[in-house]
């Protein structure tokens, strides 16, 4: 299992080092799309997410995690390929939903191997553990890519892009080196025919939904889940115009990403620990709240401020991921249908993702930030006005 688990880091680390992200927003401006354009992309993407999202979860489930992650990284490859020769919004969209469907391929699927790969193990229980050290693989290699994406960007605004899908590359191969975890298939002639596949997929969908359905506590982090990685997700695409105004270069703001990203890695790796010393509750609200705040202040400070501003939501995106996906993990009633349960998730908040998307380029960079603290704001009033789930107190063992 040990090797395992190094291997399976490593992809964490490899698989989303996407060093364009500092830059993507200006490279493509420097291609000639508007700010609505970029932004109207960001919806694209999250569309393509909402329509393969289950469909991938269910392959992963059935085909394999391993499978799906490789295939994953790989279509990422193409992605960057593409978008570093794009000259047209339809090219782009072209490489977003490339993108879209790499992200799905990787998304749940990692997760569920992570979870089942200790299960098999015997030692579940460490899963919320785990799950903090790999999150924090994941931040820090992004933290890298990002410092890196910025330094290239200073030569070439597509060199990023390359250097991304080179590593994208890598992270086929170490998937490809994890233990195959693909289920016993029959043979060739013994397969049902494809109607009957289809069938069986669709029954997995229902089943999933159903296991959501029932349990009001997977529905309601499922919804919080929504509000949140919207609002962390939007960072991504209004950092680089907002620090561009406020005379970053490119390298700065890579820099900028990269501290960010360092200080996210550190707060993941002490997730579990924090889940221990505050609890859940705490944790959940008080991440919502100041995500919120500190998007209603960065419209109006300068200087060391903003890079304070932007330290309160780094700490909200390390803890995002340790502090949600076990709570999500533990709900979850069947781990056959574990992968796609997951995938719905990823719809939830691709879905909110979507929708704020256009809605920020409509209103311009600057009412963007409004906006995703009016969005944080009205989500923590509505999760708080419905049933909250069960959550581990502070001081209390986590055991999922």
């Amino acid at each position: 299992m040990a090797r395992d688990l190094r291997l399976f880091y490593l992809f964490r680390l490899l698989a989303t080092s996407y060093l364009y992200v500092p830059i993507f927003m200006l490279f493509m401006e420097d291609r000639g799309l508007s700010f609505r354009e970029r932004m109207a992309l960001g919806g694209i993407y999250s569309a393509v997410v909402i329509l393969v999202e289950i469909p991938t979860g269910v392959f992963a489930d059935r085909i394999g995690r391993r499978t799906s992650m490789m295939a994953g990284a790989l279509t990422m490859v193409a992605s960057c390929l593409l978008a570093y020769q794009a000259t047209s919004f339809a090219e782009f969209a072209l490489s977003e939903s490339l993108a879209a469907v790499s992200m799905s391929l990787c998304s749940g699927a990692d997760s569920a191997y992570l979870f089942d790969l200790l299960a098999e193990h015997g030692v579940a229980h460490e899963y919320g553990r785990r799950e903090s050290h790999a999150s924090a693989w994941h931040l820090m290699g992004s933290a890298i890519a990002y410092a890196g994406g910025g330094a290239l960007g200073m030569i070439d605004r597509g060199l990023p892009y390359l250097v991304t899908a080179g590593v994208s590359a890598t992270a086929v191969v170490v998937a490809l080196l994890l233990r195959d975890d693909r289920r016993q298939l029959p043979a060739v002639d013994a397969r049902p025919p494809a109607r009957e596949v289809l069938r069986l997929w669709a029954s997995h969908m229902r089943e999933a939904l159903g296991d959501i359905r029932l349990s009001g506590r997977l529905a309601w982090i499922i919804g919080y889940s929504a509000v949140v990685f919207a609002l962390l997700r939007a960072t991504v695409y209004l950092y680089g115009p907002y620090l561009k105004a406020r005379g970053f270069d490119e390298l700065q703001i890579g820099l900028v990403y990269a501290g960010v990203y360092v200080v996210a890695s550190l707060v993941a790796h002490q997730g579990h620990a924090l889940r221990q010393r505050f609890g859940d509750e705490l944790l959940l609200w008080g991440l919502l709240a100041t995500l919120a705040a500190s998007f209603l202040l960065l419209e109006a400070v300068q200087g060391p401020w903003v890079l304070a501003l932007l330290g309160v939501q780094a700490f909200a995106n390390g803890l995002y991921s340790p502090l949600v996906k076990p709570l999500l993990n533990r709900d979850i009633p069947d781990s056959r249908r574990r992968a796609t349960v997951l995938s719905v998730e990823s719809i939830a908040r691709r879905s909110a993702m979507g929708a704020l998307a256009p809605i920020a380029g409509f209103y311009g960079e600057r009412y963007a930030l409004y906006l995703c603290a009016a969005i944080g704001l009205i989500g923590f009033v509505a999760l708080a006005a419905v049933q909250r789930p069960a959550t581990t107190p502070r001081g209390a063992p986590t055991i999922e």
